[in-house]
């Protein structure tokens, strides 16, 4: 019998102990908060895939930021329909060059900016809260992963309000260290998925020049789509 009441305080005290290893949402985003501050610029690799005309088609592209400047670059690496393709994102004002045309088009940016049929939202990768907001978006519990970046949380979110975003459900997982963003899923009404993106290369503070995210091939050629575009970070010719 004692051997039973040993058994189960053992087992007792094994769970007790998991449950508060576990974080909190609240703990998670407030790591997140404490790494994103910390951090300058970033260079990143995506890769993944997404829902394109009832296809599954896998890309892949490297992501640099100047954080303070709002300025990301997206160098399309895959698929053959986007490969060599530029996406800057400078402030409100999206460059979107084509390799097959030579041509760079310039418009204001929106929450998302559509490439190809992909949708993207870089802020997405470094900044959590903005991108997930807690009063717009109802978290179930955090669970524990283990991915080839080491464990991570996995946390799943619902929009409290239907058609407030492009997803239906979203599944996110965090490294517990360095924390940060690791995996995106996202999910429509009819539980298709609609991207699932993991970003296994991530490196901070690299002392990137605006130059470098800005560069475009110097005979593109340029074309303004809307009224009130002016410079920020990058030349508009």
């Amino acid at each position: 019998m004692k051997r039973f009441v040993l058994f189960f305080g053992i087992a007792a005290l094994s769970l007790s102990a998991l449950a508060q290893s576990i974080p909190t949402i609240d703990d998670l985003t407030k790591r997140l908060e404490s790494t994103q501050k910390s951090t300058k610029d970033f260079r990143a690799k995506l890769i993944g895939s997404a829902e394109q005309d009832n296809q599954k088609v896998k890309f892949e592209a490297n992501i640099g930021g100047i954080v303070d400047k709002k300025l990301t670059r997206i160098d399309f690496l895959a698929p053959d329909t986007l490969a060599d393709n530029i996406l800057i994102v400078d402030n409100q004002i999206v460059f979107n060059y084509l390799f097959l045309t030579n041509q760079v088009t310039v418009s204001k940016a929106a929450n998302g900016t559509e490439v190809g049929g992909f949708n993207f939202n870089p802020s997405q990768l470094n900044d959590f809260n903005s991108s997930f907001p807690k009063e717009d978006l109802a978290f179930e519990a955090v669970k524990a992963d283990t991915t080839p970046a080491g464990k991570a949380w996995v946390i799943e979110a619902t929009p409290r309000k239907k058609g407030t975003f492009d997803y239906a459900r979203i599944k996110i997982w965090i490294l517990d260290s360095p924390t940060r963003v690791y995996r995106f899923q996202s999910f429509d009404e009819k539980n298709v998925m609609q991207f699932d993106i993991s970003i296994p290369e991530w490196k901070t503070n690299q002392n990137i020049k605006i130059a470098d995210l800005c560069k475009l091939p110097r005979d593109a050629e340029y074309i303004k789509k809307g009224s009130g575009i002016k410079k920020n970070n990058c030349e508009i010719k």
